[in-house]
């Protein structure tokens, strides 16, 4: 089709649509050209406005997700280093203050050899110097040297004490030229001479049961009043077990955090941790808190200076063992950035030998906070665990700034472990709400883009219905004014001068030609396109078919005295077995019009024992029916086993297909429809009722002994006498005999003018795609 182009000038009401052929369109033909063509533009708004939508939710989705993945990485990848930087701290400070200690006890061993002294009757010379450099070097707050005496040297060694007694008041001296040193340094001090533990006084003769010597501390630093001189460790099992695994071992142990309490119930443990809070009081800062977990450091002392790097196959005896405390935060303190925060690390061991407790970590700043495992769960997959033995053996092998050759960490008794997690506050400083302010930023551009592109299509529709209400006025007037014959002379007339009138304007102003295609595109002249002619009906003839129409004997009657609910459970109970049965037996249910179920066999794929796959479909269909009334009889009634099916079958050709337009559904027409209606109004309740062409299908199927004649023949309405043929037995059933036709009422509901039966099916399947 072609369509004039309109103006809005008063001359625009001349303006019309007119065939290629030359024949004038109608106002309806109009109406319905413009019909389609604006469903076709409204098809292109809407592809236009889901395309819009479509890359609006797709940037806004990327915009969110890529900068929550940029936060996220970020926040992970800041997690990893600051976990790294602290798990490396703890690495690089075991490593200074072992390193150290292997230094110290190098040195004592070597003075005892080169002034031929004897174990255990050896003072350490300068030793308060030598702790306080290694105090200033490391994060320890304290050195101990603890000297092994055996039983019979108990008596040798407390006169040895009490000769050699100087080291004390150079330690005083030492300190107290010391600036960082807070603690008095002028003190009297009553000196033990005799061996002591934490239960008193110790038998001499007789050593702890788990190492045949005494381990009393001999020389310290810094001195405070309650001077450790003769004070057996290893009297206190927490002290003992760790020493004997260290010493035996050949390893550097570690003393559990004896300053904590580990179960608030255990009255011994309370005790222990109060008396340790009071000694470390003598020895910390103002600033330190003496609850906080306190470790010693076991170093054991061999007399032996074969190598630089100290194996431990190579020590055989024993002679004592340095020991210093230091307070778990200072190994990770001082350590992060200003802006690190939240990192939380929580200490503890393999074995629970020791207490469990967290730090927060915020820069350089550390935060005790409290014992037991504080850090939150939801972070648990951020877990970053490491032993310290682990953590040791990767700064040797790595050898970065690695110092220490002495002996390895003890990693049988008690084995000390990190784990590091972030924390809430730490991923709110990197996931922000910037994803969430860009994406609505971006969805606010494209929904003002979309506003901007829904009020230019509506100026543009309303444009276009303005030009087209005045092009159907105008050809409204023409035809009411004007022959046939001069109404078309004069479309054509007038459709040529405007031929003219456009070349004429676009050859004086060539730039005007584009204005003229906006405007011709505004008003939807050269938009819209013409729909293709409707397609054919939806409709073809089967040849070889067979029709089943079945009824519910008694029905009226009994439904009279239900509920609608009884009535449609009834029906769908008996109706819903039926089709289980049809998809099973390969049979196309058309349509249940009433109480009345019609199916059909050949339809749409064909079917070559279309009669008799449907007779089993009927026999099946009685079963099923006798089965439901019984079992239903007991809710809905007992007249309700009294209900029998009533079947009718006839074969031949069915015209079938879609009627389209309002509720429009698959049907079938034609006098096999009609006649199979018949054999179902003249047949018996509980018989299965068919017609000599049905009978005829069967017999060639090689199953005519399944027919029975009928004795008498039936009249049926517009097809005269019938032989009709009753097939298969019924149990149950005894009665024989014509039952009425029923009343041209009841039919009507699927009967059209002519007299001709029809049914529909709302919802119907390809047999082809059922299997039997």
């Amino acid at each position: 089709m072609t369509e004039s182009n309109f103006d809005t000038d008063d001359h625009s009401h001349m303006d019309s649509i007119i065939h290629e052929n030359g024949t004038i369109l109608t106002k309806e033909k109009q109406e319905a050209i413009a019909k389609k063509e604006s469903q076709w533009i409204f098809l292109m708004r809407m592809l236009v406005l889901v395309v819009l939508v479509c890359s609006a939710i797709a940037v806004i989705v990327f915009t969110y997700l890529y900068m929550s993945q940029e936060e996220q990485e970020e926040f992970e990848d800041r997690f990893d280093s600051d976990s790294a930087k602290v798990i490396e701290a703890i690495g690089k400070t075991m490593d200074q203050t072992l390193g150290s200690l292997d230094g110290f006890v190098t040195d004592a061993i070597a003075h005892a050899r080169s002034t031929n002294q004897s174990w255990p009757f050896v003072t350490i010379p300068f030793l308060p110097v030598k702790c306080g450099k290694v105090m200033k070097l490391t994060k320890i707050f304290g050195c101990f040297a603890n000297i092994f005496v055996n039983p019979e040297q108990m008596d040798e060694w407390q006169r040895f004490v009490s000769e050699n007694l100087e080291w004390i008041e150079e330690g005083k001296a030492v300190q107290a030229k010391d600036p960082e040193w807070i603690h008095p340094s002028d003190f009297d001090l009553n000196v033990s001479y005799e061996v002591f533990g934490y239960l008193g006084a110790v038998n001499h003769s007789q050593p702890t049961e788990y190492f045949n010597n005494f381990a009393p501390v001999w020389q310290q630093y810094p001195i405070t009043p309650w001077l450790a001189t003769n004070w057996d460790d290893l009297q206190d099992p927490a002290y003992g077990l760790p020493v004997v695994d260290a010493v035996e071992n050949r390893r550097v142990g570690m003393i559990p955090s004896f300053n904590v309490v580990r179960d608030p119930d255990d009255e011994a443990n309370v005790a222990t941790a109060t008396f340790w809070k009071g000694w470390a009081e003598q020895y910390i800062g103002p600033g330190d808190d003496p609850s906080e977990p306190i470790s010693s450091i076991l170093y054991p002392m061999y007399d032996t200076l074969e190598s630089i790097y100290t194996e431990p196959e190579e020590c055989e005896m024993p002679v004592g063992m340095m020991q210093v405390t230091v307070f778990f935060k200072d190994t990770i303190r001082d350590i992060l950035p200003s802006d690190s925060q939240g990192i939380i690390v929580v200490f503890s061991s393999t074995t629970k030998c020791s207490a469990t407790f967290t730090y927060r970590i915020d820069g350089p700043m550390t935060t005790y906070l409290g014992s037991g495992d504080h850090h939150d769960p939801a972070y648990d997959g951020f877990r970053k665990y490491v032993t310290l033995n682990e953590i040791m053996k990767t700064t040797k092998e790595s050898g970065e700034g690695t110092t220490y050759t002495g002996l390895p960490l003890a990693d049988s008794y008690c084995v000390n472990t990190i784990e590091v997690y972030p924390s809430k506050e730490m991923e709110d400083k990197y996931m922000t709400s910037d994803p969430l302010v860009f994406t609505i930023v971006a969805a606010c551009i494209f929904l003002f883009t979309s506003l901007v592109f829904i009020l230019y299509d509506c100026i543009v529709s309303r444009r276009q219905r303005i030009v087209m209400q005045r092009a159907l006025a105008s050809g409204a007037i023409v035809s009411s004014l004007f022959p046939e014959n001069v109404k078309k002379q004069l479309y054509e007339e007038r459709e040529e001068e405007q031929k003219k009138e456009q070349r004429l304007k676009t050859f004086a102003n060539p730039a005007g030609a584009g204005r003229a295609s906006l405007i011709s595109f505004t008003q939807g002249n050269d938009f819209g396109t013409v729909l293709a002619k409707s397609s054919k009906p939806i409709a073809d003839l089967f040849d070889n078919t067979t029709v089943f129409f079945a009824d519910l004997a008694g029905f009226t009657s009994w439904s009279a005295k239900r509920t609608p609910v009884e009535v449609f459970e009834l029906l769908e109970t008996i109706y819903g077995a039926f089709d289980k049965v049809a998809v099973r037996r390969n049979v196309f249910k058309v349509e249940t019009v009433g109480d009345c179920y019609v199916a059909v066999t050949g339809i749409p794929q064909p079917q070559r024992n279309h009669a008799t796959i449907m007779v089993r479909f009927a026999q099946e269909c009685m079963t099923e029916m006798n089965q439901l009334t019984v079992e239903l009889a007991s809710t809905l009634g007992d007249d309700t086993k009294d209900l029998q099916m009533r079947v009718g079958l006839h074969s031949g050709s069915t015209t079938a297909g879609v009627l389209r337009g309002d509720k429009g559904r698959f049907q079938l027409f034609g006098d096999t429809v009609n006649t199979a209606s018949r054999m179902e109004s003249n047949g018996v309740k509980g018989r299965i009722h068919v017609s000599q062409a049905t009978a005829d299908a069967i017999t060639a199927a090689g199953k005519g002994r399944w027919l029975t004649a009928r004795e008498d023949k039936i009249v049926a309405k517009g097809k005269g006498e019938m032989q009709t043929y009753f097939v298969g037995i019924v149990a149950g059933s005894t009665r024989t005999g014509i039952q009425s036709m029923r009343s041209s009422d009841q039919m009507s509901s699927f009967k059209d003018e002519g007299g001709d039966e029809h049914v529909a099916a709302r919802d119907f399947q390809d047999p082809s795609e059922i299997s039997l």
